[in-house]
Parts: structure tokens; sequence; C-alpha cells
């Protein structure tokens, strides 16, 4: 019987752990990712390899069985012969022959039970390990470009530049803050200069009132003294 206790313990570690190691390990976890996804093949196919003993050992273990079965008949058959020839000494001692292959067979029994669980758990977890490995093989670009991206400590999808598209973004607002500030300046300016046209105006109008108003009380006033005092 073969008994290969973990045989599939390496295949099953997740990805998130593998993809952590990559990226707390290496200077570049992608090649990393990439690396585990091969090495998840070969350990597959170590697998099958154990999968074919498990199936091989449990058919000799079958074959045994089968022997040991025929052996334990043929002792039996030799205690009742001998018993119809009267001879309970040689019935006794076939008997006790015939016991010794039944605790074998049910040795064997039990040893092809476990080696038919162990051949079928091993045929189940190596269908998902397949599985899987062609999911990671698909996805073999995303998986490096992730862990690329963790390792940077930027989110996946991300473009991973040290930094350099988030100052050319700041750069860039700056800039059009300030041409809108520009913007805004000149609206303002030209708005000024009209203003100050009509201040201008206004102060030219307001100037030229106030030498009428002293032109008026002028002339009031040489009207006045031109005046006969008697008159006044």
């Amino acid at each position: 019987m073969s008994n290969k206790p973990g045989i599939f313990s390496r295949i099953k570690n997740t990805i998130s752990s593998a993809l952590n190691d990559a990226v707390d390990s290496v200077s570049d976890p992608g090649t990393e990712v990439a690396l585990m996804i091969d090495d998840l093949g070969t350990q597959i196919q170590e697998s099958e390899k154990d999968l074919r003993q498990a199936i091989v050992d449990r058919k000799l273990l079958e074959r045994k069985i089968a022997e040991l079965e025929a052996t334990e008949k043929q002792w039996q058959g030799k205690a009742e012969q001998a018993l119809k020839l009267g001879d309970e000494s040689l019935a006794r001692a076939a008997l006790q022959r015939k016991g010794d292959y039944s605790v074998q067979l049910l040795d064997a029994r039990s040893g092809l039970a476990e080696q038919v669980r162990l051949a079928d758990s091993m045929q189940v977890q190596l269908k998902q390990a397949k599985s899987k490995h062609k999911s990671l093989n698909l996805r073999r670009g995303t998986l490096m470009a992730a862990a690329r991206a963790a390792k940077k400590g930027v989110a996946p999808g991300q473009l991973g530049d040290g930094g350099t598209l988030s100052r050319l973004d700041d750069i860039e607002h700056k800039i059009n803050q300030l041409e809108a500030l520009n913007e805004v300046q000149a609206e303002l300016g030209g708005q000024t200069a009209e203003d100050m046209a009509v201040d201008a105006k206004l102060a030219k109008l307001e100037g030229e009132s106030g030498l009428d108003d002293e032109l008026a009380r002028l002339k009031a006033k040489m009207a006045q003294k031109s005046l006969p005092k008697g008159e006044e």
C-alpha cells in the first residue's frame, strides 16, 4: 500500500499568499508570480505521477486480496476435509492457518479502502489544481501586473510611474489655474479701463459743473457790485 500524506500540500497554497510572498521577497514580483504559475504546472505533473502510482498500488492490493481470499478458502476446505476424515487435530491446524490468512485479509481490505480514498482524493484535487492552473495561465499578465503594482504601492490598473503622473497632474492643474486667473485678470483689466474712461468723463463733467457754478456766483457778485447803492 502506498500512503503519501501531504502529496498536494504545495498546490493547496492560495494564490493570495503566493502573491504576498512574491511582493515581500523579490524585486520583480511579476516575474516571481510567473515562475510560481510554472512551478504549479510542474507540481501537477509530479502529482499525476503520484496518482498513477497510487492507482497501481490499489490494483496490487486488489490482486493480493483476491489471492488471500483464495488461500483462506483453500484452508477452509482442508479443515472440512480433515473433519470428514475424523481428524480433528488436523482440522484445528487447518483452521488456524485459515485464521492467519483471515487476519492478513482483514488488514489488506482495510488498506485497500484507505488506498481507494487516497486515490479518489488525489483525483479530485488534481482536477481542481489543473482547473486552477488553467485559470492562472489565462490571467498570468493580470496577476503579474497586480503583483508589481502592489510592490510599488499603487492600485492595480494604475501606472506605477514613481509618482510622475501625479506630479504632472499637479503641474497641469496649476497651469490651468494660472490660465484661468489670467483670463479673469484680462477681463477685469478691460472693465477697469472702461471704468477709468467713464470716471474721467464724469470727473470732467463734474469739473465743468463746478466752473459753471463758480462762474454763476462770480457773475452774481459782479452784478451786485455794479448796481447803484440805492438799488442794492
